[in-house]
């Protein structure tokens, strides 16, 4: 008896709730499976499974096997999965996470090239702003902005950002620009709300090496970026965000930079994976990937 082979019979006919679906299931005959668990059973000199005509339960030591099983088998498949695709080409599911902004600005543009690079890549992408536990649920690569949690990830830096004060052309040309942050009180600006607490995200500069924030008073308040972002544009008022938002407007002339000499250094955008996973072919593929859309011709490269 293959004792893998055994306990994955075990677990399908668990997870199926009865033997003729486990053996539809795995495609082998239902006599097989119940000799499968038959020698299972005798292997560990326990009963597994509570089995009448109608109605089927695991046993005490049938729930501990159970558990134990499906830990062992799915370790046995990250091992298998991870010595062939060291020595394979990236291939297989990627389930990757990160920020709506970064999803929508920066991964989705560039997709084609990368299912052309990997067409043997089939990618699973989650875009949002809550924190997960990447083990739980089974995500193999992160993309995170700002501080990361201590933890046996492995991390990388893509970039780092900056938090850029800026304005259309139209409006600087209507309502001049400020010579420093105290004048922003003197100009329409635009804030962000923190979706959760409601209040109002300080406007962060630097002078000198020292950072200091300042929250200028403005009509208008929202709590998404790329609205705020396409208001600046349209010339409703000056607004601030971090560099990695603001790499389209301002490279177009849509944004012009203001307060350049007291521009404050923000957080940095990483990606993070777990361990055991760095010399997967298809992880190594999609972190190398994504290395490349935040690099020299980055956020940092914008004026």
């Amino acid at each position: 008896m293959d004792r893998l082979d055994a306990l994955k019979v075990f677990c399908t006919v668990v997870e199926t709730g009865g033997f003729s679906r486990a053996a539809d299931k795995l495609g082998i005959s239902t006599s097989s499976v119940t000799n499968q668990i038959a020698a299972l059973e005798a292997h560990f000199g326990v009963k597994l499974l509570n089995r009448t005509t109608r109605s089927m339960s695991l046993t005490g030591e049938g729930r501990q096997c159970h558990a134990y099983a499906l830990r062992l088998l799915g370790e046995m498949g990250e091992l298998e999965d991870s010595l062939q695709e060291s020595a394979q080409q990236p291939r297989g599911v990627l389930r990757v996470d990160m920020p709506g902004i970064l999803a929508r600005l920066y991964v989705a543009p560039a997709l084609p090239r990368f299912m052309e690079r990997y067409p043997d890549i089939t990618l699973k992408m989650t875009a949002g702003d809550r924190m997960i536990d990447m083990v739980e649920e089974g995500v193999d690569v992160l993309l995170r902005i700002g501080e990361l949690p201590d933890s046996q990830l492995v991390a990388r830096t893509l970039c780092r950002t900056r938090y850029v004060t800026c304005a259309s052309p139209a409006f600087i040309a209507r309502h001049g620009a400020p010579q420093a942050p105290e004048q922003l009180g003197e100009f329409p600006c635009l804030n962000f709300l923190y979706p959760k607490s409601r209040q109002i995200r300080p406007w962060r500069f630097q002078q000198e090496g020292e950072a200091f924030s300042y929250t200028p008073q403005g009509k208008v308040a929202m709590d998404h970026v790329e609205a705020l972002t396409a208001a600046a544009a349209a010339g409703a008022g000056i607004v601030q965000h971090m560099s990695v938002s603001l790499q389209e407007p301002l490279r177009s002339g849509a944004l012009v930079p203001l307060l350049q000499d007291w521009q404050a250094a923000g957080p940095d955008v990483s990606v993070l994976y777990q361990q055991k996973h760095q010399r997967a072919a298809k992880v190594k593929a999609f972190v190398d990937f994504v290395a490349e859309l935040f690099g020299p011709a980055g956020p940092e490269a914008v004026p």
